[in-house]
């Protein structure tokens, strides 16, 4: 009786040793593998810094999708004539300009600046030029920004308009070319067209790279620079006087500008 008895309480501490590993081993899997080792470490925090950070930096100025607010806008064409928003005092009128090489072609004329159908996300206006032949500097297109103009038909002078305020430039583009957009302040400009420089006038400004597709580009002030060729000239927001958008020598060019403003 005292052998069954023994042989019969061994039997069930075998079955609930047997069971209290199975239960440890199913503990250490589960917690360990599946739940901290896969989930949170592995998926969590490995994919999103590979993908997050990698491509809104990597965009730059391409897609950046700045807003501009409406006393902000410089101008987006959608009047149809040559000359800019007239917000906050400012005033001026778009024109082309060239180095004027020999057989060389531009569009617009000088005398008939005014945007094109076809604009920026689906808006109906834009400034468009072309043009090849140009073998000196180049050529371009701008805008004053504080420029009452000349009632005889001249180019008007160029008078400072204080940015300040402001963190930058922002200005849709596209075209089959590189170009320079550059922000020219008092100090940058000769004394005929009301500026300070007398030689070698090298405006601050940016290089864009232009695709078939519209992108917007900022040309934040405290990112420009002089190209390093003309006389050196300290950057002043409150001394703005205009914005240039320019193709080096060389180019045939076919470049479209819309949506300009402050940021």
């Amino acid at each position: 009786m005292r052998t069954q008895t023994i042989i019969a309480l061994c039997a069930t501490l075998t079955i609930v040793a047997a069971c209290g590993d199975d239960v440890g081993s199913s503990e250490g899997y589960t917690s360990a593998g599946d739940g901290d080792g896969d989930s949170t470490s592995g998926d969590g925090d490995g994919d999103p810094s590979g993908d997050g950070d990698g491509d809104p930096s990597g965009d730059g100025d391409g897609d950046s999708g700045i807003p501009i607010e409406p006393d902000n806008m410089i101008d987006n064409f959608e009047d149809g004539d040559g000359a800019l928003i007239p917000n906050n005092g400012r005033k001026g009128y778009w024109y082309t300009f060239n180095d004027e090489s020999m057989g060389a072609t531009q569009t617009p004329a000088t005398d008939m600046v005014l945007p094109e159908a076809g604009g920026a996300a689906g808006t109906a206006m834009a400034m468009h030029t072309t043009g090849s032949g140009f073998i000196d500097w180049g050529a371009g297109v701008g805008i004053d920004l504080n420029n009452q103009g000349d009632p005889e038909g001249g180019d008007g002078i160029k008078m400072i308009y204080d940015a300040s305020a402001y963190t930058g430039i922002v200005v849709t583009a596209k075209g089959n070319a590189q170009i320079r957009a550059a922000v020219q302040i008092e100090a940058t400009i000769p004394p005929a067209e009301g500026g300070t420089c007398d030689i070698d006038c090298d405006p601050h400004g940016k290089v864009l790279l232009l695709s078939d597709e519209w992108q917007q580009f900022t040309l934040p002030f405290d990112q420009l620079n002089q190209e390093g060729w003309g006389t050196p000239a300290s950057w002043d927001a409150t001394k703005i006087v205009g914005v240039q958008f320019k193709v080096a020598k060389g180019t045939d060019f076919d470049f479209w500008i819309d949506e300009v403003g402050f940021y």
